[in-house]
């Protein structure tokens, strides 16, 4: 073909047309290009977003193991029905005047605790919520008592008003108790029984699921509504048929955390009863001693005693330190006391003292003898020191030196002359008078209060572990630190692992270089290398009796892996046994922990009174066996090559104290929660006294021995004087009431 242009084959219009625009052809290809590129970026952003909304469409199906596994609480509201009652039983001595109960008192709020575990469940009541809800019960009845008093009494004296508080006095001084003892024992009863509640409360058992928000148990079907916090079930049958009802449903409140669902935090609040001003408690008798400040020095005072209704003597006194802080002459004792059913044979060898009651003191010369003028006296050092009384060696503080002849006596603190001998002292402007009859010692809380006991410590607390009355109490919900008083979580925990089959108590546990380290430190009890090999239960045994703190980190790291694995366990065990949110632990022994910080300062584990009080009755209760540990005074430890002694002295001073645990650091001062087993009115019963930033171990030891003393008086029954042991107390408001103004 001669033609000028050819044409190509595939396409229509001349080859040579086509060649004749090169630019145009690749800017068409450019285009082609970037739009693919947007077709991929635009599907894997689709494919992105379906991926997206299949996983939180796939989030948001619900696992019922997850989200009801755990530890729920509920509260029931008693406000109503008790304040009925206590109105009922007020309103017959009302006489025309108003006095209207609800106005005194607080809510009445009675709790019970429900567990899932995947698809079985337990619920039971929460006791010491219903001890706290009786105590608001009749603390309220117990103002509004007084205030219907007050009117009566102002009414009749055509006077100015008295006081609240005067009033109380009055009533004390008629009864020999305070309204809200009185109440407890002889009021109206404002609330059913524990054990009504606790089988209202009880219930047990599996259940299944019909579907995600159906679960069917005894062939009843329960519609559930939950969230990360709140529970909702259907008021029927066991599941629901006690609590905080908000229309026709149970709410349950989440107090441990929340099953490994990716679902919010844990809710560690739990309804709380409002908080109570500390019911008066006590009896009136003379002070066991009188506390004075003053600037330190030392001196000596010729004191007089008086041994019963007997003639005075001299009995020569150190004040150490303060002044009042009376340590009288063992020998001046026993002379004053010769011929009265008090007297006590002594023989005081060096630092060695023996004691026989009942027997004829023998006289060395110097008895009831003054000091001297010359102020040039001195009796050594304080000290701990063995004392064998009737064969049984206790342990006080005491100062050993001589009398007016040289012989060696014993100086003993007054307090103390009380505990030793169980014998009743009172304090006078004119010396001391000495009860020389049989009666036992009976201790006044009030008066003690009063004289300052609790001057030297930051927290306090009698109470009885069995019953979950507390007797006494001092700061007993401020968080303060515990020193080693922690070791006794740190024991529950690991009686859990325990009990759980995770360790076992001949378990071979090797040394870790921290655990090595630490017992080279300044808090070491036992030296331990790294490598060396023991067993559980001497390891426990080291932490319990002798506070060992390298036992205590060798026990976690066996344990949990590590002690800080080992410490939220701790933190979890806190919650499970219901105690405050204040409860704060860094480690399992107790000592001061720093921040990894340039700025740093001593961090502490902090606990309540009242913490340890239910930390300690739940051990005695679901752990009895601690006592087995802790009521030792010494133990050896063969894999360890130690021998060592127990840190409790009131394991010597008290037969029935079985334990717990003593802690100190310079912040914490020292402490100690002590337990004692006493067959009481109502049974075998365990005591517990705790005491918190005692000012140093004489405070400590004496302290709690006498509120453990205390709670086993009380528990014995003899919270009332003895003259009016057998007084009938009426049990209608209007002759309580006669009874008053009768006595005004």
């Amino acid at each position: 073909m001669n033609s000028a242009y050819s044409y190509d084959q595939e396409y229509e219009r001349p080859y040579a047309q086509r060649q004749t625009h090169p630019v145009r052809k690749k800017r068409r290809n450019r285009h082609r290009g970037v739009g693919g590129i947007l077709l991929i970026l635009f599907l894997i952003t689709l494919s992105v977003l379906l991926g997206g909304l299949c996983f939180l469409l796939y989030r948001r199906i619900p696992v019922p193991e997850k989200q009801l596994s755990g530890n729920w609480v509920t509260s029931e509201d008693h406000t109503s029905d008790a304040t009925q009652t206590a109105q009922d039983w007020l309103d017959q001595a009302a006489l025309g005047n108003t006095v209207h109960v609800r106005d005194y008192l607080p809510e009445i709020l009675i709790s019970a605790g429900l567990t899932i575990d995947g698809s079985s469940f337990s619920s039971s009541l929460m006791p010491e919520t219903y001890e706290q809800a009786k105590k608001n019960a009749e603390k309220g009845l117990a103002d509004a008592l007084i205030e219907l008093i007050r009117i009566r009494m102002t009414a009749s004296e055509s006077s100015e008003e008295i006081s609240s508080d005067a009033v109380r006095e009055l009533f004390a001084n008629a009864t020999g108790m305070q309204p809200e003892e009185y109440l407890a024992s002889y009021g109206p009863r404002l609330l059913p029984s524990a054990d009504e509640y606790a089988a209202a409360c009880g219930a047990a058992g599996t259940f299944t699921y019909e579907d995600p928000y159906v679960l069917s148990y005894n062939g009843q079907s329960y519609p559930y509504s939950v969230t990360d916090e709140l529970l909702l079930l259907p008021v029927t049958g066991d599941l629901g048929r006690f609590g905080n009802i908000a229309e026709g449903r149970v709410i349950y409140r989440r107090i441990s955390p929340v099953a490994e669902s990716g679902t919010g935090e844990a809710a560690l609040e739990i309804p709380l009863l409002s908080d109570l001003a500390e019911a008066l408690s006590g009896i009136s008798m003379p002070p066991l001693t009188l506390t004075a400040k003053a600037k330190t020095f030392q001196l000596t005072e010729n004191l007089y005693c008086s041994p019963g209704a007997g003639t005075p003597v001299i009995v020569k006194a150190i004040h150490a330190d303060y002044e009042n802080n009376r340590y009288i002459s063992l020998r001046d004792l026993a002379g004053a006391l010769v011929d009265t059913p008090r007297e006590f044979e002594l023989s005081v060898d060096g630092s060695s003292v023996t004691i026989t009651t009942g027997a004829r003191y023998q006289a060395v010369g110097g008895e009831n003898e003054p000091f001297a003028d010359d102020g040039s006296y001195s009796a050594g050092d304080l000290k701990s020191n063995s004392i064998s009384i009737d064969g049984k060696r206790v342990k006080y503080y005491t100062y050993m030196g001589k009398n007016t002849e040289g012989k060696n006596d014993c100086f003993i603190n007054l307090t103390d002359v009380s505990l030793l001998f169980d014998i009743n002292i009172e304090v006078t402007e004119n010396g001391i008078i000495l009860d020389t009859s049989e009666r036992k010692l009976r201790i006044d809380m009030d008066s003690l209060r009063d004289d300052g006991f609790y001057d030297e410590m930051r927290g306090a607390l009698s109470g009885n572990a069995t019953t979950g009355e507390i007797y006494e109490e001092f700061r007993g919900d401020l968080a303060i630190p515990i020193a080693s008083t922690t070791k006794l979580m740190t024991y529950a925990v690991l009686m859990d692992a325990v009990s759980a089959g995770e360790i076992h108590l001949d378990d071979t546990v090797i040394l870790s270089a921290n655990a090595a380290k630490l017992s080279q430190g300044p808090d070491r009890v036992i030296p331990m290398e790294q490598g060396q090999e023991t067993n559980v239960r001497e390891l426990m045994q080291g932490m319990l009796i002798a506070s060992s703190n390298e036992c205590a980190l060798a026990l976690a790291e066996h344990t949990a892996g590590s002690e800080k694995a080992f410490v939220e366990r701790m933190q979890k065990k806190a919650i499970e046994i219901g105690l405050s949110e204040n409860t704060v632990f860094n480690n399992c022994n107790g000592l001061p922990y720093f921040e990894d910080s340039i700025s740093t300062a001593k961090k502490q584990n902090l606990m309540s009174a009242e913490d340890l009080f239910k930390l300690s009755s739940y051990l005695l209760r679901v752990y009895p066996q601690i006592t087995e540990i802790t009521s030792r005074s010494n133990v050896t430890l063969p894999t360890l090559h130690a021998e060592l002694k127990s840190t409790n002295a009131l394991l010597y001073n008290v037969p029935e104290v079985n334990g717990l645990k003593t802690g100190t650091t310079n912040m914490a001062g020292s402490c100690i929660v002590v337990s004692a087993h006493v067959e009481g009115a109502g049974g075998a019963q365990d005591l517990i006294a705790v005491v918190l930033g005692a000012e140093d171990n004489t405070v400590r030891f004496t302290s709690s021995e006498i509120l453990i003393r205390y709670a086993m008086q009380c528990a014995s029954g003899m919270a009332l004087p003895e003259e009016e042991d057998e007084q009938a107390l009426p049990s209608d408001a209007e002759s309580l009431i006669r009874l008053v103004l009768s006595r005004a």
